[in-house]
């Protein structure tokens, strides 16, 4: 006969699967169905409350995997440079808690899955550390290149050591040169052609570039080396 602790194993482990079974079709509906124009829509269709709904709509969209760059680009096509980027770090700041505890008690499971799959054992080793300095370094690397997923990190983050203030902290400086870049791209996306146009994609390759040194300087010698 099953113990009471065993029967609420089972239980709790019935309602993490549940949830991540629905999690992973709502990401599935709202990548499918929902696109750049779309989002512009539902933001601006009521002006006096297009902050909140832009807030809500990145806050909401990325717990279900969908692309952070689309989300961005609209509110840098509505809102522009300044405003749209201090939206999106408040977004982010509201957003980040919320994916971090999601991965902490429900996902970690298909974290530990993922990252045993997809990631080098040093790479794993620091990721998995009990270092805040390691943590926060490793995180910040990750956080500055776009390579990486916004959501997925988030979620990984939930499974490691490092503590919440310093976790928030590194999403935020680690974000906010990607936040602005994509934000400028947003605000000069319907001057195509245009010399502000063109200027916002070199900063896109500047942070690309930058981020892969950076990631090379960092990560492939101490970090990343494949397993033999």
């Amino acid at each position: 006969m099953q113990t009471k602790h065993e029967m609420d194993d089972k239980k709790m482990s019935i309602i993490k699967i549940s949830l991540m079974v629905l999690i992973a079709a709502i990401s599935l509906f709202f990548v499918k169905k929902i696109d750049l124009e779309d989002i512009k829509v539902w933001i601006t269709m009521n002006n006096s409350l297009a902050v909140i709904l832009y807030i809500l709509t990145f806050v909401v969209l990325t717990i279900f995997f969908f692309p952070v760059p689309v989300i961005v680009l609209a509110g840098g096509t509505i809102f522009g440079l300044t405003r749209g980027t201090i939206y999106t770090v408040i977004a982010v700041i509201i957003n980040t808690p919320i994916m971090y505890f999601i991965g902490k008690f429900l996902l970690k499971d298909f974290v530990y899955s993922f990252v045993n799959k997809h990631m080098s054992a040093k790479l794993r080793t620091a990721i998995f550390s009990t270092d805040q300095k390691i943590l926060s370094l490793v995180l910040f690397i990750i956080r500055l290149s776009p390579i990486f997923s916004y959501n997925l990190v988030n979620y990984i983050s939930g499974v490691t050591e490092i503590k919440f203030l310093p976790y928030l902290l590194t999403t935020i400086v680690g974000t906010l040169p990607g936040i602005i870049v994509f934000i400028n791209i947003g605000e000069n996306v319907l001057n195509v052609g245009s010399k502000e146009f063109y200027i916002s994609l070199s900063f896109l390759l500047v942070l690309v570039v930058i981020s892969a040194i950076i990631s090379k300087l960092f990560l492939k010698p101490n970090l990343d080396e494949r397993d033999d």
